[in-house]
């Protein structure tokens, strides 16, 4: 499969490159285009990590994901990030959103991904993209672990919470406005209706032995800490990380996210290479 043009990142006069970013669109048989950022390591790579968004997110994480993923190349590991349907660049419209919906949009990337380089995944999801990552990639033995940051597994009770009345409204069948610092938007029942169809505790047994990190703020006003502790319960090679003041966000606490992220990476998938 042909990789389309890409732009290069270069070091400054004298340093060599040290990453390559790649802009792609994926095009679904329903003709929609998933919009994927990757960041390859201009040298050797050994494991593939492909990044999903959270509720409202988009692939950049706010411009969060370039440091990061140039951090992640440097020690081996090659970079995919996207926008689910109806988020960032993608195409669709975000008031369809289900988890069925970004399971499906996760699997054509993991598909895409695997094919152009036959290297172990590790799944990563912040928030509603981690419950896409559990649903998605359980069955997957493509993927060989999961990186689960501030991820809901008790969905009807983090979504009431996170939505309040506009739950019921969801529930009885109405579509809604709200507003966020992106923008106006919408959300039509189906995101709630869909719950039903998805045994969170079945995705989680199914991910067997394979290494999952948890990473989970204290003081998270979204998604409460016994999610993690559930996801923890099911998963027997789960390292379940705990973070004091860290909020859903984890607003000024970023850095250590992605240090507890990084060395497990290196302890779990790179410490052999």
């Amino acid at each position: 499969m042909p990789w389309p043009a890409a732009d290069r990142i270069l070091g400054a006069k004298g340093y060599k490159k040290i990453m390559e970013l790649q802009n792609i669109r994926i095009s679904k048989l329903n003709n929609q285009g998933i919009a994927v950022r990757a960041f390859l390591p201009a040298e050797d790579y050994h494991v593939i990590m492909v990044v999903c968004h959270g509720f409202r997110g988009t692939k950049d994480n706010g411009g969060k994901l370039f440091a990061f993923a140039q951090r992640l190349n440097l020690i081996g590991v090659g970079v995919y990030a996207f926008d689910f349907i109806g988020s960032g660049e993608s195409d669709g419209d975000f008031g369809e959103v289900t988890l069925s919906r970004q399971a499906d949009d996760l699997a054509w990337v993991i598909d895409f991904v695997y094919n152009c380089h036959k290297l172990p995944i590790i799944l990563l999801g912040r928030s509603f993209g981690g419950s896409t990552v559990i649903k998605a990639g359980s069955c997957d033995e493509r993927v060989a672990g999961f990186v689960l940051w501030s991820t809901p597994v008790k969905l009807q009770d983090t979504f009431a919470v996170m939505l309040g009345d506009a739950y019921q409204e969801l529930e009885a069948g109405h579509e809604l406005s709200f507003s966020d610092e992106g923008g106006i938007f919408w959300i039509g029942p189906a995101l709630i209706n869909d719950f039903k169809n998805h045994n969170m505790a079945d995705y989680l047994s199914s991910i067997g032995k394979r290494p999952v990190l948890i990473v989970q703020g204290i003081s998270d006003e979204v998604v409460d800490s016994g999610n993690a502790h559930y996801i923890s319960s099911y998963c027997s090679n789960a390292e379940l990380v705990l973070i004091e003041g860290a909020d859903h966000r984890f607003s000024n606490k970023t850095i250590f996210r992605e240090d507890i992220t990084i060395k497990w990476l290196e302890n779990k998938f790179l410490c052999a290479k």
